[in-house]
C-alpha cells in the first residue's frame, strides 16, 4: 500500500481543522434570534388571551404552536454538524446542516410577525 508523503496526507483521511466553524457560527445565530423569538412568542400568547385556545382562527395558534418546534429543531440540526466526522470530505454537509438549521431556527421569527398582522 503506498504512503502519501509526511506533509500532504490523502484528501480522504485528513483532517478539517476548522470543523468547529459551521456549528459554532449556526449556534450563535440561532442564540442571537432566542430573545426576539422568545418576546414575540410571549406577546402573541397574550394577544390570544381574548378568543382562548378553542375559538382562535387557525391563522393565529398554528404559528403559536409550530414555533418551539421549528426553533428546537433548528437547534438540534445544528448541533447534528457537529457529530459528522471530522474529515474534508464531511466539509459540504457539515456546512449544509449548520446553513439548514440556522434557517429554520430563523423562520421562528416571520412566523410569529404573521400573528400580529
Amino acid at each position: 500500500m503506498p504512503r502519501s508523503p509526511a506533509g500532504h496526507p490523502s484528501a480522504q483521511k485528513a483532517r478539517d481543522r476548522k470543523w468547529w466553524c459551521p456549528p459554532l457560527i449556526a449556534l450563535s445565530v440561532i442564540a442571537s434570534l432566542y430573545l426576539p423569538a422568545f418576546f414575540l412568542l410571549g406577546f402573541a400568547t397574550m394577544a390570544t388571551d381574548s378568543c382562548g385556545p378553542d375559538s382562535c382562527p387557525d391563522s393565529v395558534m398554528v404559528p403559536l404552536k409550530s414555533a418551539p418546534y421549528l426553533y428546537l429543531t433548528g437547534v438540534g440540526l445544528a448541533l447534528l454538524s457537529c457529530v459528522f466526522p471530522w474529515n474534508l470530505r464531511w466539509r459540504t454537509p457539515r456546512i449544509a446542516l449548520a446553513i439548514a438549521g440556522a434557517a429554520v431556527s430563523a423562520s421562528v421569527v416571520p412566523l410569529l410577525l404573521t400573528v400580529f398582522f
